[in-house]
């Protein structure tokens, strides 16, 4: 799909520079492709790519999820059990999902983890909006029935009991297998 500047600055009421801006971040970050004197245009998803971002954040976040095992006051275990509770909804959107990784990530005690998250964030955003968008078009049952309906949850629980371990292979399970789907759909092994 092409990208248009001065569409997205329109749709979006604002000028082209920090349309420009974002568009220039997502081509370093490898989101978009441009061609000289053709255009913007969003880049294609690779299986390999969407693998090796995903055993990134799955080593990342696991680590996050043990560290805040080990500190976990109870207003942050209450807070991340809501949170939880809203990503396994049937309703729940990639919204709630982000909400939730990212509550981790804040709340583990660690400011130099949470700024490699942010470096990945567009990435796992573009490929778990990308899958939802696959699943919303009816024609990828295996995105519909490779589902953990607890999975946040039963994280979010490990953690509340301290088990830093067990919240960590939880989580790194939890993202392994997004990604084992992702990429088998994308090698039309569904």
């Amino acid at each position: 799909e092409q990208l248009i500047e001065t569409q997205i600055a329109e749709q979006l009421g604002m000028s082209r520079t920090p349309v420009r801006n974002a568009l220039l971040r997502m081509e370093h970050e490898k989101l978009v492709t441009s061609v000289p004197n053709g255009g913007t245009f969003v880049a294609s998803l690779s299986p390999v790519d969407v693998a090796e971002t995903y055993d990134i954040r799955e080593v990342i976040e696991g680590l996050a999820a043990r560290l805040l095992a080990r500190k976990i006051i109870p207003a942050e275990a209450e807070r991340l059990r809501v949170l939880a509770e809203k990503a396994d909804s049937p309703s729940a959107t990639l919204n709630d999902d982000l909400e939730f990784h990212s509550a981790i990530v804040k709340m583990c005690g660690n400011s130099r983890l949470a700024e490699l998250v942010d470096m990945f964030c567009l990435h796992s955003m573009t490929f778990d909006e990308r899958s939802r968008q696959m699943v919303a078009g009816g024609n990828v049952q295996l995105l519909k029935t490779d589902r953990d309906p607890d999975a946040h949850r039963v994280v979010a629980e490990k953690i509340i009991e301290g088990d830093g371990y067990e919240a960590e292979e939880r989580l790194k399970l939890y993202i392994r297998r997004g990604k084992n789907t992702l990429v088998k759909v994308l090698m039309g092994l569904d």
